[in-house]
């Protein structure tokens, strides 16, 4: 009785799965032999149905995957649940566009999955799950479980699975604003996808690209990445990619004050769309656009022309956001100014509980033009403060600086994939000319050997240019993070923390224990935040007690026993150096808490002939150090590598498993 409920279910998806005579076939051969056959043989034909119906159909309904996964759990076979579990995660995310309801089954799988020991399937898993936080706009939990599917998918070899990660953790760095990060690991994401020849998949990150450099104002680097990706797109018919590609255009468009434009890769981006597996999902979104474009030229009637088609599908307005974003613009156009204030507000409220910071710029900046063509000059002002300092925060100087360095490291690398593409070109053209005459094949021989050295000799040129400008680069964004941690701890210092203060003091007047325990409380917290970020007793007691002060804190609150031989340095290195030397050891300190699980530790610093040698040594479970060092996982290794560097110190670092760890700095005075 089971079995044949069982196939009457997947009778009633059959008809919106069969896309065409084969596909219908194909099917209706699965069933069959599901109905026939029991257990582990069932299972199987259940997978290879699930699979079809994922990979090769439009994927319109659950129900078929849904049954294959309860089928697998009853007979345990968690693998196989948890591969169709992640599909059914896609279905919600992308098919029926309900990242909410696809996160809701991620969490409560999470515990079943982990039980695996399948990094393949796991890598899916948590690729399919990071999508449901990245829809959800929960971007820092959608890095992590990136992070997550990268590991399992490098240990599973599964080099699309990792290019997967890359480019969506790229995508979503983006948005938090980590501009630099997200532009090497969308060009660490391309390489894997060119390796792999996955055509679909550089162009992804191609988009990925445009869009980032978009965001930066690169605008030539964003339409020449996203011009070299439509030509890709439309050979494969990815219209779903030309969707996107022609609405950034369109974007960047609107941000050069090219309108006419504007208008034509908006148009283009509907027609593409209406090709797509999901026409319904990008319609509101275009023809809300096209409505904003229309009424900020002024061309009123083709605006609403285009609304009218827009609410005529309900389920267009029922997509709240890119409707009264159409609304307001229109109502503005049309000098409507209540109406447009009331959508705007509407809108603002909207995209304040998202995390898309250059949509909550435009919002405050169109609230800022209402109020001002009101009247409202100082409602006005309060948003156009609003819109300035997102502004600001966005385009952040130091970012920018940052992905200058990676896309001309980018273009570099582009460029020496051509010049490897055209002596393939030259070594296959003398194999093809070689039966002409002989003398021609030692000649051309002789020519690319040649070619090959001086393109070998600049190859390692270039490779230890890159690894200077690296070190360089690395060594930089450690001195302007430094700056950055001082200025930040004299805002708190002098701005945050006197206010606070002030209002501690007020609220002790008051009477009330719980207000006074709070704002006691407050202040403490802030004044450990400002010591993180730059220790106050460096300046005011010197580089020697600001060493014993840490250890002497990170022995009050932590289990290690620490003793201590610090001799008197204060004087001897300069001020950049005497910081640098402070955050090393801290560095060390902190790795030791985390990591080392030791009971014992010793910090010494001792002046010798010209150098300050200080060592640090621990009994806990030790490390490979070279396999870190190798494997280039470890940022906190590299920083400190980097800092030794900058005060022109040696550094060495012996660790065995299970034999303690020994780190001397040797410092020139």
């Amino acid at each position: 009785m089971q079995v044949r409920l069982l196939f009457f279910t997947f009778l009633l998806c059959f008809s919106s799965l069969a896309q065409d005579n084969s596909s219908e076939k194909r099917i209706e051969n699965l069933l069959l032999k599901i109905e026939k056959s029991q257990k582990g043989e069932k299972l199987q034909w259940m997978d290879s149905l699930s699979n079809f119906i994922v990979k090769d159909t439009n994927f319109e309904s659950d129900s078929i995957v849904r049954q294959t996964v309860f089928y697998a759990l009853e007979l345990d076979s968690l693998r196989m649940a948890t591969w169709h579990t992640a599909n059914l995660i896609y279905f919600q995310n992308n098919i029926i566009g309900n990242p909410e309801e696809g996160k809701q089954l991620f969490e409560s799988f999470l515990a079943t999955a982990k039980k695996i020991d399948n990094h393949n399937t796991l890598a899916k898993f948590y690729i399919e799950g990071a999508d449901s936080y990245y829809f959800v706009e929960d971007h820092k939990a959608s890095i992590i479980y990136y992070d997550l599917a990268e590991e399992n998918a490098a240990k599973a070899n599964n080099q699309r699975f990792v290019g997967l990660a890359k480019l969506y953790k790229g995508g979503t760095l983006s948005f938090l604003g980590n501009f630099s990060e997200a532009s090497q690991v969308l060009q660490e994401a391309s390489k894997v996808f060119q390796a792999s020849k996955d055509t679909f998949n550089i162009i992804s990150a191609k988009n990925s690209l445009s869009i980032l450099y978009s965001q930066n104002a690169f605008f030539k680097e964003a339409e020449t990445e996203r011009n070299e990706a439509i030509v890709l797109a439309d050979k494969i018919k990815s219209y779903g990619h030309l969707t996107s590609f022609y609405y950034n255009a369109a974007t960047d468009a609107r941000k050069q004050g090219k309108r006419k434009e504007r208008i034509l890769n908006l148009e283009r981006a509907l027609k593409a769309s209406q090709k797509t597996r999901n026409p319904d999902f990008y319609e509101p979104i275009l023809l809300g656009g096209i409505v904003i474009a229309y009424a900020q030229m002024d061309s009123i009637s083709q605006a609403e022309q285009y609304l009218d088609t827009f609410e005529k599908r309900s389920e267009n307005t029922n997509n709240r956001e890119p409707y009264v974003d159409a609304l307001k613009n229109l109502a503005f156009a049309k000098g409507e100014y209540q109406k447009a204030l009331q959508y705007g507000m509407e809108h603002l409220e909207i995209k304040k509980g998202g995390t898309h910071y250059e949509e909550i710029q435009e919002s405050e900046e169109f609230m800022a033009h209402v109020y001002e063509a009101m009247g409202e000059h100082e409602k006005a002002f309060v948003h156009f403060k609003n819109f300035a300092a997102i502004k600001d925060s966005i385009n952040n100087v130091q970012k920018v600086k940052a992905l200058s360095y990676y896309q001309t490291l980018y273009e570099t690398e582009k460029r020496d994939a051509k010049i490897d593409a055209q002596k393939k070109d030259i070594a296959l053209l003398n194999a093809q000319n070689k039966v002409k005459s002989q003398w021609i094949i030692f000649g051309g021989l002789g020519l690319l050997g040649f070619f090959g050295v001086v393109v070998l000799m600049r190859s390692r040129n270039a490779a230890k240019r890159r690894q200077l400008l690296q070190e360089k680069f690395s060594q930089e964004l450690i001195k302007t993070q430094e700056q950055e941690r001082i200025r930040v701890a004299r805002e708190l210092h002098d701005s945050v923390g006197q206010k606070l203060m002030l209002l501690t003091k007020k609220t002790k007047g008051k009477g009330d224990p719980e207000m006074e325990l709070l704002a006691d409380t407050t202040l403490e917290e802030l004044r450990s935040v400002s010591r993180g970020l730059h220790p106050a007793t460096l300046e005011k007691l010197g580089v020697t007690a600001a060493i014993k002060s840490m250890i002497n804190e990170v022995d009050a609150n932590s289990n290690i026993f620490f003793t201590n031989e610090i001799e008197d340095i204060d004087g001897m290195l300069s001020k950049d150096a005497s910081l640098h030397l402070y955050r090393i050891i801290q560095e060390v300190l902190t790795n030791m808490v985390k990591h080392a699980e030791a009971k014992a530790a010793s910090v010494t610093i001792e002046r010798k002939e010209g150098v300050i040698n200080t060592i640090i040594v621990d009994n806990g479970k030790g490390f490979d150090f070279s396999e870190k060092v190798r494997s280039g996982t470890s940022l906190g290794m590299k920083t400190l590598l980097e800092r030794a560097k900058i005060i022109e110190s040696k550094l060495e670092i012996k660790s065995q498993l299970d034999n303690g760890t020994k780190i001397t700095l040797v410092t020139p005075i």
